[in-house]
């Protein structure tokens, strides 16, 4: 990595090391990620390993962040944020502002999930993850793995990911649509009509997952 680069990298992370705040950790965590498929793009291996180094550390750090503001309070859960049939008419008369949840701060549950299990994770364990060499690190393979959750990959996401391989080797997306669809028979036609609806929104969902 170049030396400006490791600068960024270095400034990034110390950055994240000293942030007391969520919003704070998680601008940085979207920055690297933008990073990290900017690189992925570019075809940039070593960038790309830094920019997710980055976005995992600014997700341990926006875990532990989480998981103090829950037990101090600063954060609505569902123990100090009453509902529905749950301290209403103490709720409706005091002025205090109630504690931001979740969807305040911009982060969904599954995210405050992953990430307070990440920051969970021995300091040491974590940081040997990270400096896998065999593949590159992600939020959910280093909870497996702390967790002791060896069983083989499903067949289905290596199908998956070899068909996602696919477009970009074959380049699919050069191929014009248009003159595709010309080349479809009737048939094809139907199952194309009646598939690339629920494909489309699988692929939207993927896309969501990937980002966290």
């Amino acid at each position: 990595m170049q030396e400006t680069g490791l600068v960024r990298y270095d400034a990034m992370c110390h950055a994240i090391a000293e942030a007391h705040r969520v919003d704070e950790v998680k601008d940085l965590r979207d920055k690297a990620l933008a990073l990290e498929r900017y690189a992925a793009q570019a075809m940039n291996t070593e960038a790309e390993r830094k920019a997710c180094e980055i976005r995992l550390r600014a997700e341990r750090r926006a875990g532990a962040l989480l998981k103090e503001q829950a037990e101090s309070g600063e954060r609505a859960t569902r123990d100090n944020c009453p509902g529905p049939g749950r301290g209403l008419q103490k709720v409706s008369r005091d002025t205090t502002p109630l504690p931001p949840t979740l969807a305040d701060i911009g982060i969904s549950r599954d995210q405050s999930s992953k990430w307070q299990k990440l920051a969970a994770v021995p300091e040491d364990e974590f940081e040997d993850a990270l400096r896998d060499p065999d593949k590159k690190p992600s939020t959910a393979s280093i909870i497996r793995k702390i967790n002791g959750q060896t069983n083989a990959m499903h067949p289905s996401a290596l199908w998956l990911w070899g068909r996602i391989r696919d477009f970009e080797r074959d380049r699919i997306d050069d191929l014009d649509p248009q003159s595709m669809v010309g080349e479809f028979t009737e048939t094809m036609a139907a199952d194309a009509r009646r598939i690339i609806p629920s494909m489309l929104d699988y692929l939207a969902q993927l896309g969501a997952y990937l980002d966290e």
